[in-house]
């Protein structure tokens, strides 16, 4: 016991046992609400551009394999093809991007058609993808195979709902097409 009494004690406050408790009670929720607020405004940002990547990977990984034979390879030669390839790609995401926002400003339903269609069809490639990852197929939920299928796309159109409002605040800043859904 003369050992312990002789260490020094560096910024050590010392508390009842009570007092202790306290203060984590009172520091641990606010700390727990503060980590919550970012991980809900990482999530919201991360949402916003998984909901908008899919058809940008399509529509511009699309344009470049197109354009790859027709156009890359007879203006440039080694690797500067690939940067044309990327050029090509990124103006097809603009271009995309732009005649989207004015179908949205100009045709609102006709812009939300074309974005359900679209997230409808994201979110099944994720469902499927994420589906045959971890189950190796889409699940059985019943014991029809045929319901099993309908209960599956029918979850999938719930899911696209969630993306199909996620993507009208991207385009055009969801001013415009608010009250379609």
């Amino acid at each position: 016991y003369s050992d312990m009494v002789n260490i020094p004690t560096i910024a050590i406050i010392k508390f009842k046992n009570n007092q202790r408790w306290k203060i984590v009670i009172i520091v641990l929720p606010i700390m727990l609400i503060f980590l919550l607020i970012i991980l809900y405004k990482l999530s919201k940002m991360i949402s916003k551009t998984v909901a908008v990547l899919i058809d940008f990977l399509f529509i511009g990984g699309f344009t470049a394999y197109s354009l790859h034979k027709i156009i890359s390879v007879k203006i440039a030669s080694g690797n500067a093809v690939y940067f044309w390839d990327i050029v090509f790609f990124i103006a097809a995401c603009i271009l995309y991007y732009i005649a989207l926002n004015y179908l949205v400003i100009n045709f609102p339903r006709l812009a939300a058609v074309i974005n359900y269609i679209v997230s409808w069809i994201g979110t099944f490639l994720i469902y499927g993808v994420i589906c045959v990852i971890f189950i190796g197929g889409l699940p059985q939920l019943l014991n029809n195979p045929s319901f099993s299928m309908l209960t599956n796309v029918i979850i999938v159109s719930l899911l696209a709902i969630i993306t199909f409002n996620i993507r009208k605040s991207v385009f055009a800043n969801g001013e415009t097409n608010e009250g379609l859904c």
